[in-house]
Formats: C-alpha cells, sequence, structure tokens
C-alpha cells in the first residue's frame, strides 16, 4: 500500500471522498425522510466542507491513532487482510468520533443536550460507516490506488 507521502495522500484523499459522500448521503437521508436520485447530487454538492476536514483528520490525526492500537492486536507479520481491517476499524472509529461532533454541531450546534444527541449520532454513524469501510470504500480505494500506483 502508500510507501510514500504522496502515495498516503493520495490513498486518503480516495478513501475520506467515498466515506464522506456515502456518510453524507446517509445522513441527508436519515434528516430529509427521502431518497430521490436528486439526494445523489444534492450530496456531491453540500460534501466539501466535511470532506476538507475529514481528509485533514484521516491523514493528521486517525491514521495514527489507527495505527497504534490496530498494532495493539495484530503483529505486522500477521496475514495483510488482517492487518488491513483492524487499521480500518480502528480509522473507523476515529473518524466517526470526529465527524459525529460536525455532524451534531451542524444539526443541533453546541446545547445543553449536547452529549445525549452526540451519543445518537455516533452510533447512527458507526453502524453505517463500519461495513461501508470494509466492504466498500477500502475495497475500492485500494483498487484504484494499485492501477494508479502500479510496482515499476
Amino acid at each position: 500500500m502508500p510507501k510514500t507521502r504522496i502515495q498516503s495522500l493520495f490513498f486518503t484523499a480516495i478513501t475520506a471522498f467515498i466515506m464522506v459522500y456515502g456518510m453524507t448521503l446517509y445522513n441527508t437521508v436519515l434528516a430529509t425522510e427521502s431518497f430521490t436520485n436528486m439526494s445523489f447530487l444534492t450530496t456531491l454538492q453540500n460534501m466539501w466542507i466535511e470532506y476538507i476536514i475529514i481528509f485533514l483528520l484521516a491523514y493528521f490525526v486517525s491514521s495514527r491513532f489507527a495505527k497504534k492500537f490496530a498494532f495493539k492486536i495484530v503483529k505486522p507479520g500477521d496475514r495483510p487482510i488482517f492487518i488491513i481491517f483492524a487499521i480500518q476499524i480502528f480509522t473507523v472509529i476515529a473518524q466517526v468520533a470526529f465527524a459525529s461532533i460536525i455532524g451534531v454541531f451542524h444539526s443541533y450546534g453546541f446545547t445543553y443536550d449536547f452529549i445525549p444527541n452526540y451519543l445518537i449520532t455516533y452510533c447512527k454513524n458507526f453502524i453505517m460507516a463500519l461495513p461501508l469501510q470494509l466492504i466498500i470504500a477500502g475495497p475500492i480505494a485500494r483498487f484504484v490506488f494499485r492501477h494508479i500506483f502500479k510496482n515499476k
């Protein structure tokens, strides 16, 4: 997987885009209780501030957190798929924590009920984010990455 800083930036950008798009779509559908073809375009138009924030958090904060905790469970010599899954799971845990703060602030502001709103939002987002990362975003990002950065 990524070996250089440029490759790491590119891989994080792809993964963050897929995750932010998917999660923004999910939260838009939950908020509006409506899912139409227009939802896809609306999501694409409204996701960019969150994308920048999540990308920066993923690159500078979550990736370090995820690797630190993942390697407490797996070892560098373990099968690569176990290492990938461990890192992805801890990345989701961290990113959903950050994204839920953004979502609660955006939806409710910092009110007296911030903590209950945050916990509900975290749980709703985690339920969607984990399979989205493991089944869709991770495999697509690795596929695109491998085809762009072929071994030369």
